[in-house]
């Protein structure tokens, strides 16, 4: 039986920073903390542009995977780019262009040539469809099912010889470009729309050239914005209606001012509140721009609204409140002790008289007070005990009902009006909670119901990961009617197969645990577009992970190690967390309990 599914008897970096909330003035949330990282890099920097027809000389496998990689760059090229590989008369039909790419996943292994008689090479590429890099950056979901495509290299007939190098004779039927050569020639970025509820931004992430030249980064930045989110989010809320920018954003001089201008419909800005509302969404949109390291102008209709300290704006409206690091707690015998961490030990956030029959426990820190969710034991079943306080959750309160199995409890924080709303997986279902009610409550799907095995929360609170029927989707969530309802879930491309455990890592990253190509367990990370894939850990468990612990803070504060579930064991990295890691002080496990069940945070 799975520690994701918990019944009773079976027990048991890093490409983006933090998700984002911070409101200006009053507000329901306020978010204290550190911001993501920049990744900013120079636009035109070397090999910024993927390689001409003629750099594989006349190797067609290397042509090939050459080949894969030309649609990358500018999206009103995209087709132009890949038809200077194509020999004149069996080039796509540029009138047709719509600047979207599909991106694919090449298996290992993937790309065979065969030797044709007439001297040409036929190449079948074996690929997982990951998605479709749309002309404004994001990634929408796959159009096409193709698991292999074809095509035919060779020298043009016209010019036989070594010197004209190689050309496509017959190309694939779609535009195509591999999930490498996007992590090669483009830049993560992301952007923020505000929520329903206007209590939180939603991280956005999108992709941007390397050939962009540095100056038309912002200009890029606004196009998007005033475009709207991704699919996958189209619940979060855009710019004020009628959003547009007037001009290109001129580039500043060294240390200069950069100036935001846009035309907003007549009275999309109603209060001094809003117009700090837009002025802080964008303030953080722009955040890794090269240009903005001094003064932010916003201006609309070329009339001057706001001019701040770009920097020291962001860190009196920063994106999280993390007091600290994050602490780390381990079950060991029922009861949860803290773990070493750097510093002193963290109090666990519940009275002693209540630490006893626990199997695990969701814990979330929201200003000063503390939220805590915990699964105990009560005889033959498992109950869902709740509550929150300063510091210590004091007073719990415990469900009527009784489950059979029951996942580790997730918070969503305070991103929803009301205070933290928790999920958890029960009966095969998705469920909520909040601190003040332990009564589970069905979470809403739009479109067809989907079991759920695992399910994790991002630290904005607007977006979740699951896994359902051994495959992996993230979702935008919105409350309804005292409930919650899960926004267009999108499936997730990635390498595992008969996945069992997922969680955050950070802003945009993921972990999740399956089975790889050679049926191996293994942990890996992956974007939350399903792109930039790669290997975490390969465990030597011989049980499946059955629930992951990630610390998504870690490019914010000082990083804590993945934590993971298998068997009635928690390991950390691949290594057991025995009673040796109980942070002084904090009491000692039973004699018996050499090892901890169960381990997660508190942030």
């Amino acid at each position: 039986m799975s520690r994701r599914r918990i019944a009773l008897g079976a027990v048991a970096m890093l490409l983006s920073g933090l998700a984002a909330c911070g409101i200006p003035g009053e507000s329901d949330v306020r978010i204290d903390g550190k911001g993501p990282v920049a990744d900013a890099a120079p636009a035109d920097r070397p090999a910024a542009r993927p390689p001409g027809r003629t750099a594989s000389g006349s190797d067609p496998e290397t042509f090939a995977k050459n080949f894969l990689t030309a649609a990358a760059g500018e999206a009103g090229e995209a087709y132009k780019r890949v038809n200077e590989y194509i020999l004149e008369g069996a080039r796509f039909d540029s009138k047709a262009e719509k600047g979207d790419i599909n991106v694919v996943r090449v298996e290992p292994g993937g790309i065979q040539v065969t030797q044709n008689k007439d001297g040409t090479s036929k190449v079948i590429v074996t690929v997982q469809q990951v998605g479709v890099l749309r002309a404004n950056g994001s990634i929408g979901e796959p159009v096409q099912q193709d698991t292999s495509y074809s095509f035919v290299v060779g020298a043009a007939p016209t010019d036989p010889g070594p010197g004209g190098g190689l050309w496509v004779l017959e190309k694939p039927q779609v535009l195509l470009m591999t999930d490498d050569a996007l992590q090669d020639y483009y830049q993560e970025h992301t952007i923020y729309f505000w929520n329903t509820n206007g209590t939180s931004l939603v991280p956005d992430l999108r992709y941007l050239p390397r050939t962009v030249p540095v100056q038309r980064h912002a200009t890029a930045v606004l196009e998007w914005l005033t475009g709207g989110p991704s699919e996958w989010l189209k619940s979060a809320v855009a710019l004020p209606e009628g959003t547009s920018p007037v001009g290109n954003v001129p580039a500043p001089e060294e240390g200069g001012r950069l100036e935001i201008n846009l035309a907003v419909k007549a009275g999309a800005l109603e209060t001094e509140r809003d117009l700090e509302r837009l002025f802080t969404q964008i303030v953080w949109s722009l955040r890794t721009n090269q240009l903005l390291d001094n003064e932010l102008e916003l201006k609309i209709q070329n009339q001057s609204k706001m001019i701040e300290v770009a920097a020291d704006y962001r860190r009196d409206n920063p994106l999280y409140e993390l007091d600290g690091a994050a602490a780390r707690y381990g079950v060991f015998a029922g009861r949860i002790y803290p773990l070493t961490s750097p510093g002193e030990p963290n109090p666990v956030p519940i009275p002693a008289a209540e630490n006893h029959d626990i199997v695990t426990a969701g814990l979330s820190r929201n200003r000063d007070d503390v939220a805590v969710a915990l699964v105990v034991r009560d005889g033959d079943s498992l109950r869902l005990r709740t509550g929150t306080g300063p510091g210590v959750a004091s007073s719990l309160l415990t469900s009527e009902e009784k489950y059979d199995d029951i996942s580790r409890p997730v918070w969503l924080k305070e991103a929803l009006i009301g205070g933290p709303v928790g999920l958890v997986v029960a009966e095969g279902r998705l469920w909520t909670f909040t601190a003040g009610n332990p009564r589970l409550t069905r979470v809403s799907f739009s479109g067809a119901d989907l079991s759920v095995t695992a399910v994790a929360a991002s630290l904005d609170g607007n977006r979740i990961a699951f896994v359902s029927g051994g495959r992996l989707y993230v979702a935008g969530v919105r409350p309804i009617d005292g409930g919650l309802n899960v926004e267009l879930p999108r499936q997730l491309a990635t390498s595992l197969h008969s996945l069992s455990a997922v969680d955050w890592f950070g802003e945009n990253l993921l972990v999740v645990a399956g089975l790889d190509g050679e049926d191996a367990k293994a942990i890996n990370r992956i974007n939350v577009d399903g792109t930039l894939e790669s290997r975490q850990i390969r465990y030597v468990s011989a049980a499946p992970v059955e629930a992951l612990a990630a610390d998504p803070t870690f490019l914010a504060v000082r990083p804590l190690p993945l934590t993971y579930e298998a068997n009635e064991v928690a390991f950390v990295s691949d290594t057991i967390i025995t009673r040796s890691q109980v942070a002084p002080g904090a009491g000692e496990p039973p004699a018996n309990a050499n090892s901890a069940t169960a381990s997660f945070y508190l942030y």
